[in-house]
């Protein structure tokens, strides 16, 4: 038989348990990543000439160095300053900290996109800056913001099997391992491959469903 069946029922049980971690990153990594990079696209906005340069910088990083190499130096280059973490700790910052550098860009343009007219119309007629931006512009943000923010959340999701360097075991390190010790590459990976496919088709759909409920609720 082409298929072995048997490594493929043996192994599963310890691909769900690397997929859990990757999960757990996921879910506590990129969310952060989002945050930071709001943030981040604000102060590029701002008219504070060191919020702009810091933003920049830190797209700049991100945007030039590759994820794989900024795995590398903070798992290696952080114990040389005395910060010591685990790789799981290791998982959550990078992603973090490369989501943050992409959304940033993400959120700038979608800021752009809402004409500055109707931010000064909503202040001259006495709004304050955060109710501006509650009622005004994150509304109009958001149809913006969705398409490409499932795309990099996706991107994001698959980057993770990138940890596997550092020994967080995530599914990709599971897959490794378990290929290492079975030589059953192909049902081994395989069904590595087909858990990644089938959790960003879940959030493919949820980012497609969320767009049109947004969607919706902006025409109204």
């Amino acid at each position: 038989m082409l298929v072995d069946l048997d490594a493929i029922r043996e192994s599963l049980p310890i691909l769900l348990s690397g997929l859990k971690i990757t999960a757990l990153v996921s879910v506590i990594g990129i969310p952060t990543g989002i945050f930071i990079g709001a943030l981040l696209a604000y102060a590029a906005e701002s008219r504070v000439s060191f919020l702009r340069l810091f933003s920049k910088s830190y797209v700049e990083v991100v945007r030039n160095i590759p994820f794989l190499i900024i795995v590398y130096l903070s798992y290696f280059g952080l114990p040389k300053i005395g910060v010591v973490m685990s790789d799981l700790h290791v998982g959550l910052i990078t992603v973090a900290f490369y989501t943050g550098g992409y959304f940033c860009e993400v959120m700038r343009a979608a800021l752009h996109s809402v004409p500055k007219g109707q931010t000064q119309a909503s202040v001259s007629l006495g709004m304050r800056p955060l109710a501006v931006q509650w009622h005004i512009v994150i509304p109009q943000l958001l149809s913006f913001l969705l398409p490409p923010t499932t795309s990099l959340v996706i991107m994001m999701f698959k980057e993770t099997s990138i940890l596997s360097v550092v020994a967080l075991k995530e599914l990709t390190y599971q897959s490794n391992l378990l290929s290492s010790t079975t030589f059953a590459y192909v049902e081994v990976f395989g069904m590595a491959a087909l858990l990644y496919w089938l959790c960003s088709l879940v959030l493919d759909v949820t980012g497609n469903h969320l767009e049109r409920h947004v969607e919706k609720w902006s025409m109204k």
